[in-house]
């Protein structure tokens, strides 16, 4: 019950503050959670840069890395990447460090009037360290939309729908071939498990500078709730320092987690 109060507060806050401010575009502002799943397309190639800690019931999360995009046509079709070093501390026991696997993404604006529209895909390429959770071929679709009001706030949302890969293992145990008994190999199987992603968010401008960023996300699967409050600062034309708080609303999201990046444009 508390969470949920924590929430519905939490949006109401940013909806009345939105409604007190105006500017004529965000288009440059990006989402934290949904970085990947906007309805934004870029005119011009862009990277960040940055670090994120997650803090979960049992263990610590540490990740620096960076993810970016390229137009491929411009403010139409846009291809993303991302690449992290992940170390992993558990509260007890050794941790882990190593390389996350590369995802590589896409979004194409089908919708381009007052709301924006656009649907998209991800991949990830198992090239990471299996220790760290990596090793996997995850993929997904998208929709998502950006929906501008007449005060210059702007509403956002996703739907997705994501595939991740599980090992399962068969056999181990024995059967009789002749009247002897004979041990089964142990089989990995490769499976897939799939969660529906819900997300909306709200993005307003403080002045001509700062721009705060409140979402919300969700997934069907992993008991995963987050809350994110950020802000996006305008350094000149070419970059901007980004930071946000996240807070864990179910037992699979993190409790506590903190991003902090530096963006350029090209």
């Amino acid at each position: 019950m508390y969470k949920r109060m924590v929430v519905v507060i939490a949006l109401v806050s940013l909806v009345a503050l939105g409604s007190v401010f105006a500017q004529n575009s965000l288009e440059n502002v990006h989402l934290f959670q949904n970085f990947m799943r906007d309805a934004t397309i870029t005119s011009t190639p862009y990277g960040e840069g940055g670090l994120s800690y997650s803090n979960y019931n049992y263990y610590n999360n540490f990740s620096l890395g960076a993810q970016g995009g390229y137009p491929v046509m411009p403010e139409m079709l846009e291809v993303n990447a991302s690449l992290n070093f992940v170390s992993f501390s558990p509260d007890q026991g050794d941790g882990q460090s190593g390389l996350s696997d590369l995802l590589v993404s896409g979004r194409y604006k089908i919708v381009s009037d007052n709301v924006h529209i656009a649907a998209g895909g991800f991949i990830t390429l198992p090239i990471g360290k299996e220790e760290v959770g990596a090793g996997k071929l995850n993929f997904g679709a998208f929709g998502a939309l950006r929906y501008p009001l007449e005060n210059g706030m702007i509403i956002t949302g996703t739907l997705g729908l994501d595939f991740y890969e599980t090992k399962k293992y068969e056999g181990g145990g024995y059967k009789i071939v002749n009247g002897i008994p004979v041990i089964e190999e142990l089989k990995e199987k490769t499976e897939y498990e799939n969660t529906l992603v819900l997300g909306g968010g709200v993005i307003y401008p403080v002045n001509d500078q700062l721009s705060a960023v409140g979402e919300l996300n969700l997934h069907t699967q992993g008991d995963y709730m987050l809350l994110s409050g950020g802000a996006d600062y305008v350094l000149n034309s070419n970059s901007r320092v980004r930071g946000a708080l996240g807070i864990g609303l179910d037992s699979g999201a993190p409790d506590l987690q903190l991003l902090a990046s530096y963006l350029i444009f090209f």
